[in-house]
């Protein structure tokens, strides 16, 4: 690794974890968060009508060394005739020298609202796992800096969720706290003084399906992040949909990027997503943008799939 490069290494694992110095998020980023709810709130768990799995892959910033890299896996499913949800979810973000693994096992249970509005009440529990090794960073000729030898960080840390959601078929919105926990990543100082903190995050999103005709409909949706020491980060989005088989949007991450996404429900159980973010900060400068994959798999068994389930 070339000086330059690892001089961008060194920026980025700053602006990831010195929550306490500068303003950050450190909870994963995902522009498809509205088919990946169940990593942001487990009250989502179960609230489909079949088995759902969904693996998304973010690469942010490309062109920028060291760039954030995420991969998750969530699955869950309904237990109808208990009124509950049961779900597992994995997450692995890679940032420069910095890896974090975290795994969440979910539970939900719904009560009936209306005829149509369903209360879905959720926790989840599992761990996070940090890791930091300086010594892998290469210069010149790919030696190792000496300076760096030894230095590997790690952090073992169990997490408790919760969060309440709201939905019917053509409303959504939820309320979660998905890490209850905070500690110092660095326990050598105290929680004021500490190099990182893994800080509580709290989340509100909402969504609602418009009919345009019997062709087109159109949903609107937010989530709003918030956490200690930091600004708000608000996603802005709307989609079209086309004969519940296509769809276009575009989401606007107010004072950061804009994107744009498009999803094609490939079969009645395969839908595809990809979006691509433009930085619109001074980031932009150093990065060519962001690609979002997602893949989603809805199983419904012996039941008939309600159509417009897959859009709440």
């Amino acid at each position: 690794m070339k000086m330059n490069n690892l001089y961008k290494v060194i920026i980025v694992v700053l602006l990831a974890v010195l929550t306490t110095k500068i303003k950050a998020q450190q909870e994963p980023l995902y522009t498809q968060y509205m088919f990946n709810a169940m990593s942001v709130n487990p009250a989502y768990t179960g609230t489909q009508d079949g088995l759902e799995a969904v693996f998304l892959s973010r690469l942010q910033w490309t062109g920028f060394e060291g760039a954030p890299r995420t991969y998750s896996f969530a699955a869950h499913t309904p237990f109808t005739q208990y009124d509950m949800g049961i779900g597992v979810a994995l997450v692995a973000d890679k940032l420069g020298p910095v890896n974090n693994f975290y795994f969440n096992v979910n539970y939900a249970y719904q009560v009936k609202l209306t005829d149509d509005m369903r209360l879905s009440m959720g926790i989840k529990g599992g761990f996070y796992n940090y890791h930091v090794g300086l010594d892998g960073l290469l210069l010149d000729g790919n030696q190792m800096d000496p300076s760096f030898q030894g230095q590997i960080e790690r952090k073992f840390q169990p997490n408790l969720g919760a969060g309440v959601y709201v939905y019917d078929d053509r409303l959504y919105a939820g309320i979660s706290v998905p890490k209850l926990f905070q500690s110092e990543i660095n326990t050598e100082e105290s929680q004021e003084d500490a190099l990182a903190v893994l800080k509580r995050h709290y989340f509100i999103m909402a969504g609602y399906l418009f009919d345009i005709n019997d062709d087109f409909k159109i949903r609107p949706s937010f989530i709003n992040k918030f956490v200690d020491g930091a600004p708000p980060s608000t996603d802005i989005s709307t989609q079209v949909i086309y004969q519940e088989m296509y769809w276009l949007g575009a989401t606007y991450r107010l004072g950061d990027a804009l994107a744009f996404m498009a999803n094609v429900q490939v079969s009645e159980q395969l839908m595809i997503g990809y979006s691509y973010d433009f930085s619109m900060s001074n980031l932009g400068n150093y990065n060519s943008g962001s690609h979002e994959l997602m893949i989603s798999f809805n199983y419904d068994g012996f039941l008939k799939r309600k159509k417009s389930r897959r859009l709440n």
